[in-house]
């Protein structure tokens, strides 16, 4: 499974709560975001940018220096793929191996 590297700014909501966050790894099941507010471990959220919005549930959280890194794992109904939408500046790290 491939986890590319990006940088695109996206609308993240959870809990009833929105917040820009940064996506930072996307793969075909999941996703790390780093966001300023704390997000709690466990809980469904969504993430939207540009004309799609992929669903799931938090399943990490870390303090960082500037705020906050979260993984997400996607939901069945809603998984990425790179057909499907293309964050900008993904990069398969694969590629120079």
């Amino acid at each position: 499974m491939t986890r590319y590297l990006c940088s695109h700014l996206v609308r993240l909501v959870s809990d009833g709560h929105e917040q820009w966050a940064n996506l930072e790894e996307i793969w075909e099941t999941g996703a790390a975001l780093d966001c300023e507010e704390q997000i709690a471990p466990d809980v469904a959220a969504t993430f939207s940018a540009d004309d799609v919005s992929f669903e799931g549930r938090i399943t990490k959280v870390e303090k960082t220096r500037f705020g906050w890194r979260i993984e997400m794992e996607l939901s069945p109904e809603t998984p990425w793929s790179i057909e499907r939408w293309k964050p900008e500046h993904a990069l398969d790290p694969g590629l120079f191996i």
